[in-house]
């Protein structure tokens, strides 16, 4: 666009006064505002489709555009930024998909996603890690020995440049069925341990078995299979796992002490 050259003219500058408000001013920034009310209508959209009540988070991950969990008559859905802006096609694809899985409206929406890939904010493995606390030293167990031990055994050509840290204590006060012993977050690339290993009576093997579990999906990226659904564990990732040393034994402690474990989640 041209430049328009200055006009020789005079200026008469003005102060402006703002009116008195009647009402307070909103205590959220006017754009987190704006993204909670979009964030209630998509929920009201996706409740109607499901025809169950469907509770929406909106993150800004890099990988993992759409998570989902059933809690009792409730879906808890956590979605990519992009859904807020999604057409009546893609929430009612979004819908089939997260009710049955269906191989159709899983690949709408990896179109969705593909187009719309432009809104995904690229950050750095060590910027995201910035706002995390990682603390892997424990009362029993230093899982950075360990972590570096195993990277040295099985991960010379390929070492793993994962962080690794013990998660938060559970806030949970009734039994639970079911425990999450590890999990690797590929956007951080960040490992993180139940603290309920670190305790005297969980032997290093079997906390080297769960590391070197998570750090293998460091190297294996998750992928779609041909039913639409992610496969976390492929073929190789299985194969590679059973060269643990200590697998069997491991495995096989895990077996005889869940219940044990179980009992650390809650306390």
């Amino acid at each position: 666009m041209a430049r328009l050259a200055p006009q020789e003219t005079s200026v008469i500058q003005r102060g402006y006064t703002a009116p008195r408000i009647s009402r307070p001013l909103p205590r959220t920034a006017e754009p987190e505002r704006l993204v909670q009310v979009w964030t209630r209508i998509l929920e009201r959209r996706l409740s109607a489709r499901m025809k169950v009540r469907a509770l929406v988070e909106i993150h800004d991950n890099t990988h993992t555009m759409v998570t989902y969990q059933r809690r009792g008559g409730v879906w808890r859905v956590r979605l990519h930024h992009m859904f807020l802006a999604a057409s009546d096609e893609v929430v009612a694809a979004l819908a089939a998909f997260i009710r049955t899985g269906d191989p159709v409206s899983s690949a709408l929406l990896d179109r969705y996603i593909e187009r719309n890939k432009v809104f995904i904010r690229r950050q750095s493995p060590a910027q995201l890690r910035k706002r995390l606390r990682i603390d892997p030293v424990g009362e029993h167990h230093d899982l950075e020995d360990i972590f570096r031990a195993l990277n040295r055994r099985y991960f010379r050509s390929q070492a793993v440049t994962a962080a690794i840290t013990y998660g938060p204590a559970p806030r949970v006060r009734k039994p639970r069925k079911s425990i999450k012993m590890g999990s690797y977050s590929a956007d951080s690339q960040v490992i993180r341990i139940h603290p309920a290993l670190d305790h005297p009576t969980v032997p290093r093997y079997f906390v080297e078995w769960i590391v070197f579990h998570e750090m293998l999906h460091h190297v294996y990226k998750a992928r779609r299979r041909e039913d639409g659904k992610r496969c976390l564990h492929p073929p190789e990732f299985m194969e590679h796992e059973r060269r643990f040393h200590d697998y069997t034994r491991a495995h096989a402690w895990e077996q005889q002490n869940l219940e044990r474990l179980l009992a650390f989640h809650i306390a």
